[in-house]
């Protein structure tokens, strides 16, 4: 049997103990953690004993890690602006490389990462965790199925309404550009990815509107888009810090909440609840939504990063490509990109066509 991947950890705060490390323990045959790096001395000693890495593996410089510790790979969970320097480094070093989202903090920046990554001849990864939750993987199947026929519409929202101390610069990096924080980067980003998916063609056009309506910091609370798909489907994008999203007075019917990507076809739709926690579908015949009963999900399964990871480690141990790559990223990045550019010149925005 072939031995699991050895993987450094790049950063080992809140997400990484909520969901990354619960994935990497469910998988024992595919992952073992072997390193740590973290500037923070509570993270490393909880994450450490966590996943049992004796304090020599224990770094406070991730380049030392990369310097002194067998790996195949690292993951990166560090805040944004970090995330294309130290996959560089990592490319460097000759390890594979998995980067939570985004890749980088601009389009620039993330096409250097994919030199570094060719040039150096390591694969790369981004974790779009929702896509393997369990309500997604259900959609994908119903739209692979032909459930709804070919799409032609598509909606997204991610509506969270912030207290003020999760808005202060102070306390939280998210609320910080400096950091690459903001609603588009940090929320919005997997509403992108997840729509895209479900309608089934790539984003080509972008209008949009992305600003700070209510807190005071030097970020979005606020994104409005407008896409426009290859073939045609139009979809919608809203995300924002400062609105409260419950669903309101009917909504319990469909399924409406404040988290949610939909699309809907000749045939008719299916939704995805709150990141895939949940799932409708609509027969247009009758005119009816119907809830989707799931399967019981083990914690460590509901955010999508265990099951992200088993299908990324196990590509790794393959030689195959994993399930999300650079380019899939970049393309992410460029309607983000176009989001703030169409913003600034009060018009649409075409994008290239992305590379597989």
């Amino acid at each position: 049997m072939q031995r699991p991947v050895r993987l450094g950890l790049i950063g080992c705060g809140g997400i990484v103990r909520q969901s990354h490390a619960p994935g990497y323990r469910a998988i024992p045959e595919l992952v073992r953690v072997t390193a740590l790096a973290d500037p923070v001395a509570d993270n490393l000693s909880g994450m450490g004993e966590m996943l049992a890495v004796p304090p020599e593996r224990r770094y406070a410089d991730y380049r030392e890690m990369l310097k002194r510790a067998e790996l195949d790979a690292v993951t990166i969970a560090t805040p944004h602006h970090m995330h294309a320097g130290q996959a560089m480094d990592a490319a460097a070093a000759g390890v594979a490389v998995i980067s939570e989202k985004p890749m980088a903090t601009s389009v620039e920046q993330a096409e250097e990462v994919l030199a570094a990554v060719r040039r150096n001849g390591v694969p790369y990864a981004v974790v779009h965790n929702f896509l393997f939750t369990p309500g997604m993987e259900r959609a994908r199947a119903l739209l692979g199925e032909g459930a709804v026929g070919t799409p032609f519409f598509g909606r997204a929202k991610s509506l969270f309404n912030k207290t003020d101390d999760r808005a202060d610069p102070n306390n939280e990096w998210r609320a910080s550009r400096a950091a690459g924080g903001g609603a588009i980067n940090d929320t919005a980003y997997h509403e992108i990815y997840l729509l895209e998916t479900l309608v089934g063609a790539p984003v080509r056009y972008v209008e949009a509107r992305v600003a700070t309506q209510h807190f005071a910091f030097d970020v979005d609370d606020l994104a409005l888009l407008l896409l426009e798909h290859e073939g045609g489907a139009l979809s919608t994008v809203a995300t924002s810090w400062c609105v409260p999203g419950d669903g309101g007075a009917g909504a319990r019917d469909a399924g409406e909440s404040a988290n949610l990507a939909e699309v809907q076809g000749p045939a008719g739709g299916v939704r995805v609840m709150r990141r895939g926690r949940g799932l409708w579908q609509y027969a247009r015949a009758t005119r009816q939504w119907q809830e989707e009963a799931l399967p019981p999900q083990p914690a460590w399964a509901e955010s999508g990063h265990g099951r992200y990871f088993a299908a990324t480690f196990a590509a790794l141990a393959a030689g195959e490509p994993p399930p999300v790559g650079g380019e899939l990223a970049l393309h992410n990045l460029r309607i983000i990109a176009a989001a703030r550019r169409a913003t600034a010149e009060r018009r649409a925005v075409e994008l290239p066509a992305p590379r597989t």
